[in-house]
């Protein structure tokens, strides 16, 4: 009876090994898994705060934009530039038989 004893107690502890390496195996894989769950979490956090950084940067560079746009027709409209040529530079209108106009062809294809 002893021999059958020891050999039950060895397939038990063999059985206990098993089961203690599952266990390990286990273990580790729903560590993985949770550190690979939070991880993507994490980036996902990253990736919110760049595309926010993102957007309020575009919203200072078309609130730059239109301010240039505006300053830019305001120093190309005529009436300004006919007052510097004139104050400024000393130019004058020319007599009106010195104006030529052009006319531009239509394109032909």
């Amino acid at each position: 009876m002893t021999a059958r004893t020891g050999e039950l107690g060895s397939i038990i502890l063999e059985r206990g090994k098993r089961g203690n390496f599952r266990r390990a195996v286990i273990v580790i894989l729903i560590m993985a898994a949770l550190i690979l769950y939070v991880g993507g979490k994490v980036r996902i956090v990253r990736l919110g705060y760049q595309i926010e950084a993102l957007e309020r940067e575009k919203r200072e560079l078309e609130r730059a934009n239109r301010a240039l746009l505006i300053e830019a027709s305001s120093l190309t409209s005529p009436a300004r530039i006919e007052d510097l040529a004139t104050k400024h530079l000393g130019m004058v209108m020319p007599p009106k038989e010195n104006i030529v106009v052009v006319r531009r062809k239509a394109a032909t294809q």
